[in-house]
């Protein structure tokens, strides 16, 4: 299982939110570099970097930061966050990205990822942040309710992404553990790589979730706010 931990981008800064609520935003200071080789030194082989300014405006707004990171690591880097067209797509990984995360777009432009996984193969993952049953866009600021989630796991699993990254809205920044039931639930219907986000609160979550035998998890707040010692984490077996 790999372990993504996540650099969360905000006004230049590594926050975290709480349900994805921005007026409880937690910020952990702008020493960027230092963080990546931190994660990279302990044994990280990806980072999660996600923009939020950039998921709410719907345009990067933090590329400076994010170039820090891909010009500081050698880890592979997964980011998502105002990424809404073929053009943004190409033009961050002609900087070095190794997966680009697709998420509003995925939804509200039915053919985007279509065209997306034949242009740039191995290249796209989908984020599938989730209210209930239904799909969050736009900075978790809306509920896309024309089609329940499991619609889009099963057509973009159909299509062949390189990965389903699943966040629990209810879960994301609360440290009380994940959605467990829906990661499992979700996992069984896809027929592609699940990335489960969301909740992790201390290294017991980890560990049951490398028991199911989930394709990676995305750790947050719990690095940030020392509930896991980050010697221990890139190593569970």
């Amino acid at each position: 299982m790999i372990i993504f931990p996540a650099i969360d981008l905000s006004d230049g800064n590594i926050v975290r939110l709480s349900k994805g609520n921005f007026r409880e935003k937690k910020v952990y200071g702008n020493k960027i570099v230092e963080q990546v080789k931190l994660f990279e030194n302990h044994g990280a082989e990806w980072i999660h970097v996600v923009d939020l300014d950039g998921a709410l405006k719907g345009k990067n707004k933090n590329v400076l930061s994010i170039n820090k990171i891909i010009n500081n690591t050698k880890c592979k880097i997964q980011l998502g966050g105002g990424i809404r067209s073929l053009k943004d797509i190409e033009s961050w990984l002609a900087l070095g990205l190794d997966r680009i995360i697709i998420g509003t777009s995925a939804i509200i432009n039915e053919n985007l990822v279509k065209e997306a996984t034949k242009i740039f193969p191995k290249k796209i993952a989908i984020g599938l942040d989730l209210y209930e049953d239904y799909v969050a866009i736009k900075g978790w600021t809306e509920i896309f309710k024309e089609k329940k989630a499991e619609y889009f796991f099963n057509k973009f699993s159909d299509l062949g992404v390189e990965a389903i990254i699943y966040t629990d809205i209810h879960k994301d920044g609360v440290l009380k553990g994940p959605n467990f039931k829906n990661i499992i639930n979700y996992k069984k219907i896809i027929n592609v790589p699940l990335i489960a986000s969301g909740g992790i609160s201390c290294i017991e979550d980890i560990k049951k979730l490398y028991s199911f035998d989930i394709y990676g998890v995305i750790v947050g707040k719990a690095i940030y706010d020392n509930k896991i010692d980050i010697n221990k984490i890139f190593n569970i077996k």
